[in-house]
């Protein structure tokens, strides 16, 4: 294609895309605007809402803003598995050299057949808190700078993955 077709192709795409800008209304109409709400204002019921306001209930959406720490149910079939695989993840972990680090966690759950390729893990100061997933839900614990370690079985969290965000 030419530099003539190139132009026309773009001539005919700007166009288009502003076809339906600045549309007139029909002739003898005035204009008018109606941006509506353009603020979220927390509702007082003793209060009237400002007219620029969407109102909302700060409570509920408080309570709406934690619900990402809530994680989903485990299925029988999950927490026997879990219950399976636990044994071999505490001794994997145990095994490590104090105090351990991230690497070196994802490899010995590697090294065992946990894929951790979405592992979480996070240096929490007083060990390596991690989470990973396994058939459906998450495996989850601590490994402390001391060498002890916790595992669990739970659901993934709403937002997604085994462990909620760090200070939150």
């Amino acid at each position: 294609m030419g530099k003539q077709g190139v132009l026309s192709v773009i001539v005919v795409a700007a166009a288009v895309l502003l076809a339906g800008c600045g549309v007139a209304p029909p002739p003898g109409q005035a204009v008018t605007s109606n941006p509506g709400p353009t603020a979220a204002c927390p509702s007082v019921p003793e209060l009237p809402q400002p007219s620029n306001c969407a109102g909302y209930d700060p409570e509920a959406a408080m309570a709406e803003n934690e619900r990402y720490r809530e994680q989903r149910p485990l299925s029988a079939g999950t927490k026997a598995e879990h219950n399976r695989r636990i044994p071999a993840v505490r001794k994997a972990l145990e095994a490590l050299p104090d105090p351990a680090d991230n690497k070196e966690v994802k490899r010995a759950l590697d090294a065992i057949g946990v894929n951790t390729q979405d592992a979480q893990t996070d240096d929490t100061g007083s060990g390596i808190r991690f989470g990973v997933p396994v058939a459906g839900g998450c495996l989850v614990g601590l490994v402390g700078t001391d060498g002890k370690v916790e595992v669990s079985s739970r659901g993934s969290i709403l937002d997604g993955g085994c462990l909620e965000m760090s200070g939150h």
